[in-house]
């Protein structure tokens, strides 16, 4: 059984750990596709992705390094409209006619050559089917609806789902040219000459003092990543890209190996008590004669037999719990996938690898006995690898530290004060041109009973929150984010003014936070300058969390204004689910030919901690597998215990003892090595989970309940183990005891 399980799981995290690192690696040219950074115009120390329109051609026609640039782009509140049927919450990206010589994004129909001309629309297969069913989609027309403008559009191509990975994501492309006036840049791509370091290239653009940027010519630097490096970039933060963090894989790759040899110590005790029931057959052989060689074959063929029928087993239940592995860790895991060379390469190594690890065990093991001792008609004390065994519950309990530690911050993330309201809905307008028509919406929605508020707004703390660049003295700046909103903006968003008052259409000035007071030392801000503008400080509002509490709270300026591009709603206690309905309809009342959609605040915030939920996902998962097979061969162990000592019990029991001195004698030799495996584990988990809470700028403690916690959950599953072999072995009757020898 232990083996059925590890296999499942080395199956499936191994196609899963396979299927990400190959990540853009089924284009042809992915070793000359570099993708595109600058550094970042607001001072801080990362990148972005962000490329202007211009740089794009200015690349090709100065550097003859570089052979072509795919730059892409999205377009947003985009609808589809087939046969007076209109599609919503479409992923379209904008791009050039260079993106399918760039990249190799399989075309199952139409033509990939001129598919991406203007006028034309490539959808993906799978949303071909929904725009038209099972009948030929190339051809046909299609609307294509934007706030401003409806283009009508011919299917060029349809592109084939891939069963490789891809950090782009899109269920439509169109060329920018029909878009021109939403078309500014996007992340690009430079397709090079030759797979030779760019580093070269950079330090020649560098040196350009006209090359063009986001501050002026010869400000910004680039930098070329290798497309294989994309989806493991952690600012490519866009919608219609995937990222996973490099770590998580390697967690991955770690905890592969650990269930593996929890699962592999079981079976080597297993399979040496099932010898052991079997020694004097052993010992007739070595009395004829039976060399080491013949011992190392006879023994992979028995234990050949039980790895490839649990691997067998293991296949069917791998089908079977791949759609569960993707509904929990939200993959695109495919069954094909399993038939991957380079998965059923790993897989044929896992193999491999259980097979010579008890192998090698059993067999060095029966080969140090003596024949004679093991043809003896008496019972043979079990014995086992003590280190083996502490091991293996130093990796579940310190798995079980790290879970119990990364549930308690999830759960402070999920919880915690962020400084404002995060019951939020927002509304955006469907186009800028309405945003003087939001405050009558605000009004229709103020008068919900279920809403206990509404601003107009320019966004919100969490997501789509604006940053500027303030230049200030001695060329030196900072990067403050700007929010504003109507008379409203603060009661709706909950926020603590502790100084001065709001600003009003007649009370003109800014509120800042105590992050920018504390940033510039200004005491009695009230009616000074914001630093770096003309406007006056009239209030200060206490710090509230800004993106995530991964980052640091910015100094933040909040402005007043009746006009905006976006409604926030207060739902507190209110059941979303009525409540969302009736803002719909006066959301229809008022723009009945635009679809209407929302965002919820506390989901786009956990949407920043979606890597942190993919990995608690792994950890919980496996420290309760671990858990799992270390019980399985504790109660495997101690049943074997209890066989072998059986006639000593006996004769104990006659003798006097009691259940209690019987119980003592079972378990003592478990008991000390799971407390010397929970001793070791404290400092290990506790370090690992230390290193992963410097992630957050806001985290829990790691205070001692949770290792105790972890103790008692340790010492419950174990004692659950073995009583059930230990109350057995108390209530049996002495005399049989004896009588079986």
């Amino acid at each position: 059984m232990s083996l059925v399980v590890a296999f499942v799981c080395c199956n499936i995290l191994i196609s899963f750990l396979v299927y990400e690192t190959n990540t853009d690696k089924f284009h042809s040219k992915q070793d000359r596709i570099f993708q595109v950074f600058s550094n970042d115009p607001f001072g801080e120390s990362g990148r972005i992705p962000y490329i202007p329109k211009f740089l794009y051609g200015y690349l090709t026609n100065n550097y003859p390094e570089i052979a072509d640039v795919s730059q892409i782009g999205n377009l947003d509140k985009a609808s589809i409209e087939v046969e007076k049927t209109i599609f919503n919450d479409l992923n379209i990206l904008l791009a050039d006619e260079s993106f399918f010589s760039v990249f190799d994004f399989p075309i199952g129909q139409g033509n990939k050559s001129g598919g991406l001309s203007p006028g034309n629309i490539v959808l993906t297969q799978e949303k071909a089917a929904i725009l038209f069913g099972d009948s030929e989609a190339v051809g046909k027309s299609v609307s294509l609806i934007t706030p401003d403008t409806i283009q009508q559009m011919t299917v060029s191509a349809i592109a084939k789902k891939s069963n490789s990975n891809s950090h782009l994501s899109f269920d439509a492309l169109v060329h920018h040219s029909n878009f021109e006036n939403r078309w500014n840049g996007g992340p690009s791509y430079a397709l090079m000459t030759s797979n030779s370091s760019t580093e070269a290239l950079q330090s020649k653009i560098k040196a350009d003092n006209i090359r063009p940027g986001l501050l002026g010519p010869g400000k910004m630097d680039y930098f070329f990543e290798p497309l294989s490096n994309s989806y493991f970039t952690a600012e490519n933060k866009m919608k219609y890209m995937k990222t996973r963090n490099p770590t998580f894989l390697k967690v991955g790759y770690i905890v592969c190996g650990l269930i593996l040899f929890i699962a592999s110590f079981n079976f080597i005790n297993l399979f040496l008590l099932f010898w052991q029931d079997r020694r004097k057959e052993m010992g007739i052989k070595k009395t004829l004669g039976i060399t080491q060689k013949g011992l190392f074959y006879f023994s992979i063929a028995e234990a050949g037999f039980y790895i490839i029928t649990s691997f067998l087993l293991s296949l069917i239940i791998t089908l079977l719990t791949i759609p569960v592995f993707n509904s929990v860790f939200e993959a695109n895991l495919s069954p094909e996938y399993l038939l991957n060379i380079e998965v059923a390469s790993y897989i044929g190594l896992v193999i491999l690898f259980s097979a010579a690890l008890v192998v090698t065990f059993s067999v060095s093991k029966q080969w140090r006995m003596k024949p004679v001792n093991l043809m003896k008609n008496e019972s043979s004390k079990v014995t086992f690898s003590g280190f083996l065994f502490t091991f293996q519950f130093i990796i579940s309990i310190t798995l079980t530290i790290c879970s119990i530690s990364i549930i308690e911050q999830m759960n402070y993330i999920e919880n915690a004060p962020l400084g404002f309201n995060r019951n939020i809905i927002q509304l955006d307008t469907p186009d800028p041109k309405y945003s003087k028509v939001l405050p009558v919406l605000k009004q229709k929605i103020a008068q919900l009973p279920n809403v206990k508020g509404v601003t107009v707004s320019g966004g919100n703390p969490i997501s789509g929150n604006r940053m500027v660049r303030y230049e200030l003295e001695n060329e030196k700046y900072y990067t403050p984010f700007l929010f504003g909103g109507d008379k409203d903006f603060i009661e709706t968003l909950n926020l603590n003014l502790i100084e001065g008052s709001l600003p009003s259409a007649v009370r003109n000035g800014k509120l800042v936070n105590q992050k920018l007071i504390r940033q510039f030392d200004l005491s009695n801000p009230i009616g000074k300058k914001v630093p770096g503008t003309e406007d006056l400080i009239v209030g200060v509002v206490e710090d509230f969390t800004c993106g995530s509490f991964k980052e640091e709270i910015p100094p933040v300026i909040i402005a007043y204004y009746e006009d905006g591009p976006l409604l926030l709603i207060d739902y507190q206690g209110t059941n979303l689910g009525l409540l969302l309905p009736e803002i719909e309809t006066k959301w229809k009342e008022l723009f009945p030919d635009y679809f209407f959609s929302y965002k919820i605040l506390e989901e786009e915030l956990m949407k920043k901690y979606k890597e942190d939920t993919f990995f608690y996902n792994i950890i919980v998962t496996f420290a309760i597998i671990s858990m799992i097979l270390a019980s399985f061969g504790l109660f495997a162990l101690s049943w074997a215990v209890t066989q072998s000592r059986s006639k000593e019990m006996g004769i104990r029991k006659v003798l006097g003892a009691s259940t209690r001195d019987i119980v003592n004698l079972l378990t003592y030799a478990f008991s000390k090595r799971i407390l010397l495996a929970f001793i070791i584990a404290i400092p290990m988990g506790y370090y690992l989970m230390n290193q992963w809470l410097t992630r957050f700028a806001n985290r829990i403690d790691l205070s001692i309940w949770i290792f105790i916690l972890s103790g008692l959950i340790v010492i419950l599953i174990s004692v659950l183990t073995l009583s059930m072999q230990t109350i057995k072995a108390t209530r049996k009757n002495p005399i049989e005891e004896i009588s079986t020898e």
